[in-house]
């Protein structure tokens, strides 16, 4: 393929939502893996059918597939050839086929405010090293990677195109944010594909739990107002064991979801796939993230801890006046009695 020619290719979008459905399923994904790979079993999580279909958008033929990916994970995948992947209208064209997956992840009653989105341009028409079709097509690569219609400066361009990964002579992956670039004479896509879903949906539930957790910090700050004002309940204290071991529960269940899932995959060492995820987990900063909820989670633990800490004070001053005012009504009584006594002795 000449550097300056129209590049044939195939736009993949898809849309990450979670549910608390469960879908009817037909089958399960069967992914053909070109490129050598372990046969760990169940390292990747496998992904059932749920329906597909076709829909026309904006003129063209587009083939819809929604997946279910247990517990509680739609993906809605769209998927249409283009003459000419690089061509300024894609944009447009991205934009409408998310807009149209979300309206179906909607059907499956999602999260509306949940949902991470990514586009994957699948390229097989080509002969030779693709490094040559990419230097001729660099601005227009980056551009679409970043979902970003003005000219971008020549050193973003080649900072973009320079995060890549090479398994054969003639193959090369370039992974952004926003969407990747494949390049495979071969056609093998759909275990990249599934490699970038699982990555989106491992930062989408990132995005959950943190933003549960903002919730729950602010509630806790709330709490611990109360307690400083001395207007915390008695029955609070029961509040604030349930919620620390919510915390905890929350801390263990997403150290085992999140380090589990990559653990699976980084037991392939090696392998291509798991290099091309940890090159996903680095662009999507998904340490960053977890780095973030930790903090979040000890601030959660501080904040509980120095709540249970007042009411504890709180509790034991109670107490101890209780006590001060019972050994005051003793003494009463003993004065009353005393001076009932004086008082019978002068009759």
């Amino acid at each position: 393929m000449d550097a300056n020619s129209i590049v044939r290719g195939t736009l993949v979008s898809f849309l990450v939502g979670i549910t608390k459905l469960s879908p009817d399923t037909a089958e399960i994904v069967d992914i053909k893996k070109i490129k050598s790979s372990p046969s760990y079993p169940g390292v990747i999580p496998k992904q059932m059918v749920v329906k597909t279909e076709k829909r026309n958008i904006e003129g063209k033929a587009v083939d819809f597939l929604v997946k279910f990916c247990p517990p509680g994970v739609v993906i809605i995948e769209a998927s249409v050839e283009m003459d000419d992947i690089l061509d300024e209208r894609v944009f447009d064209l991205k934009r409408a086929l998310i807009v149209e997956c979300r309206t179906i992840l909607w059907e499956y009653r999602c999260n509306p405010s949940f949902d991470e989105e990514y586009s994957v341009y699948c390229v097989s028409d080509y002969k030779g090293d693709p490094e040559e079709v990419i230097l001729g097509h660099k601005d227009s690569i980056a551009g679409l990677l970043k979902t970003e219609r003005i000219p971008l400066d020549e050193e973003e361009i080649n900072t973009t195109i320079k995060f890549n990964l090479k398994y054969s002579k003639d193959d090369i992956t370039i992974v952004d944010w926003d969407g990747a670039f494949v390049f495979d004479p071969r056609g093998d896509f759909a275990s990249n594909i599934e490699l970038f879903e699982i990555a989106n949906l491992q930062l989408l539930k990132l995005r959950v739990l943190e933003n549960e957790l903002e919730n729950r910090l602010e509630k806790a700050a709330q709490l611990l107002q109360r307690t400083t004002a001395r207007k915390l309940p008695l029955l609070s204290s029961r509040e604030v064991r349930h919620s620390l071991r919510e915390i905890i529960q929350i801390r263990t269940e997403s150290i085992m979801e999140f380090e589990a899932t990559e653990r699976n995959i980084k037991l392939i060492g090696d392998w291509y796939s798991a290099r091309l995820y940890d090159l996903m987990t680095k662009k999507l900063h998904l340490e960053a993230w977890r780095t973030n909820i930790n903090k979040t989670l000890d601030g959660l633990e501080d904040i509980y801890s120095m709540i249970s800490e007042n009411f504890s004070m709180s509790f034991s001053t109670t107490l101890e006046f209780i006590i001060a005012f019972g050994w005051l009504i003793l003494l009463v009584g003993y004065f009353l009695l005393f001076f009932l006594e004086v008082f019978n002795k002068r009759l």
